[in-house]
């Protein structure tokens, strides 16, 4: 087996607080069948066969994350911004200069299956017009828009998708979305990002999604928690999602 790519950049998302988890420390160090959803995110991207990421922690708990990595690999940490997107900021100015294409994984998506992290970067190191990939899988759910708890009406869910982590990007697309020197709003997404300045004829290239899996869900609340704590009792089948890749 090959080492990880020499081109390849990796950042774990890990600065969120846990207050929708109702959790007395950050997310990243809530535990999952004893262990920190933390080193959950980063056995997935070592078995994935990626390089050591730069972890974004929380401000002025550097100490505790690098207890709750253990002995599991990572290039450094670095405290987090005030927004998710000065997190993401702050995570790529510390990869290697010669990093050419950056993976952004959250922590909160500690089961993420190793062949979906291994798709979402392909998606992009093997196609030169990809922007950007993620992960994803249909919503099965019927949406309705409501007000006040009163329905407004149905949404057409016809491809629609719930998008997942590791979003993957070339490095010089990153860059330049997080370009310091201009206006940047936040997003809790990093594609959407991308998509504005596709949307805006700033980039030219697609913007793809490759199949995601329900082992990839994201923890914001206990019932998550509860959720992936039965998952984690079962092997993961096969990446089951959209297709639409390269």
């Amino acid at each position: 087996m090959s080492g990880p790519d020499p081109r390849l950049g990796v950042v774990v998302v890990a600065a969120g607080s846990g207050e929708r988890l109702a959790a007395r420390h950050p997310k990243a160090l809530v535990l999952l069948a004893g262990r920190p959803l933390l080193a959950h995110a980063l056995a997935g991207l070592a078995a994935a066969g990626l390089p050591p990421p730069v972890v974004v922690h929380t401000p002025g708990q550097g100490e505790e994350f690098a207890r709750a990595a253990g002995d599991l690999a990572i290039a450094g940490l670095v405290p987090g911004g005030a927004t998710r997107t000065a997190s993401v900021a702050a995570g790529i100015a510390a990869l290697a200069d010669d990093v050419e294409v950056v993976a952004i994984h959250d922590a909160a998506r500690p089961l993420t299956p190793p062949q979906v992290i291994g798709a979402a970067v392909a998606a992009v190191t093997k196609a030169p017009d990809v922007l950007a990939a993620a992960p994803g899988v249909p919503v099965a759910d019927t949406l309705k828009r409501t007000l006040a708890g009163e329905v407004l009406g149905t949404v057409d869910r016809t491809g629609l998708v719930g998008v997942q982590t590791p979003q993957v990007f070339p490095r010089v697309v990153i860059d330049r979305v997080l370009d310091p020197t201009r206006p940047v709003e936040d997003a809790t997404d990093d594609l959407a990002l991308v998509e504005r300045l596709r949307d805006g004829g700033e980039l030219a290239g697609r913007i793809v999604v490759v199949p995601g899996s329900v082992w990839a869900r994201k923890v914001t609340y206990p019932s998550d928690l509860a959720l992936l704590e039965v998952l984690g009792q079962h092997s993961a089948p096969d990446a089951a999602g959209v297709g639409g890749g390269t």
